[in-house]
């Protein structure tokens, strides 16, 4: 009798406390962002705001899960450190030809790709096809990486600009031969600010990046396959704010 009470006292026990394991998983995780200040349509930074088409899909993706998400943005360096020394969740966007060196001993997880985007070089329509670059404009801190081998025989020389804006302005003027850009973000900035999204238009007859950005985490694998699985869900709904907000505008 003493024999089958511990067993019903176990088995009640053990009963308990399975509510109780998944009460306790975790349910809040940081995503490491970019602090980009003009990066629209995909995001903006501002007064420690990160908003635009990203946000939008994640917070999209925590509700379907019961989720909270604190976005943690940093310049691409420190964010890179962040993401490598296991002090935010997740990073996005990422890729795993970017920093790959960095990354070296990290088993990182990618999901399906988010979007599809370009990267090349903006011109006035009227050098389109015939432009010669000398100087090339550049945003600080990105890599135009068709151009490395062409920079470092200071064959072309860069001249860099702090944002979006600026750096179209210096097409636009003829102050560098084009603008190394991503064509949707560029294309934005030229209608809102320029209101003229054609003042500027993408050379494809120049070296230009055709890629991808994808969600990655090593600290939790789990959470990517399930973005993977939420990205096939809700296809539709993804499909209407990448629409909304033209993020894959010039494809």
């Amino acid at each position: 009798m003493t024999k089958i009470i511990k067993v019903i006292a176990i088995v009640c026990l053990w009963s308990f406390s399975i509510p109780m394991a998944y009460s306790t998983e975790k349910k809040n995780f940081i995503i490491g962002v970019q602090n980009f200040a003009e990066y629209l349509p995909y995001s903006q930074y501002k007064g420690k705001q990160y908003t635009g088409f990203n946000r939008e899909v994640f917070d999209l993706f925590a509700e379907t899960k019961g989720y909270t998400f604190e976005y943690q943005a940093f310049p691409i360096k420190r964010l890179y450190k962040q993401f490598l020394d296991g002090n935010v969740d997740l990073k996005y966007p990422d890729n795993s030809y970017w920093s790959a060196k960095l990354k070296e001993g990290k088993d990182i997880k990618y999901s399906d790709p988010l979007v599809e985007y370009i990267d090349g070089v903006m011109v006035v329509p009227e050098k389109k096809g015939d432009v010669q670059l000398k100087v090339l404009g550049v945003i600080r801190g990105f890599t135009p990486f068709p151009y490395l081998e062409l920079i470092k025989e200071k064959s072309i020389t860069i001249e860099e600009n702090t944002g979006y804006k600026g750096l179209l302005k210096q097409t636009l003027n003829n102050r560098v031969d084009g603008a190394y850009s991503n064509i949707a973000v560029s294309q934005y900035y030229l209608e809102k600010e320029f209101k003229n999204s054609q003042a500027l238009v993408f050379d494809s007859s120049l070296p230009h990046v055709r890629s991808q950005r994808f969600l990655s985490s090593f600290k939790h694998p789990e959470l990517i396959e399930e973005f993977n699985q939420f990205l096939k869900d809700h296809s539709d709904a993804i499909a209407r704010l990448k629409q909304q907000h033209r993020v894959e505008e010039g494809l």
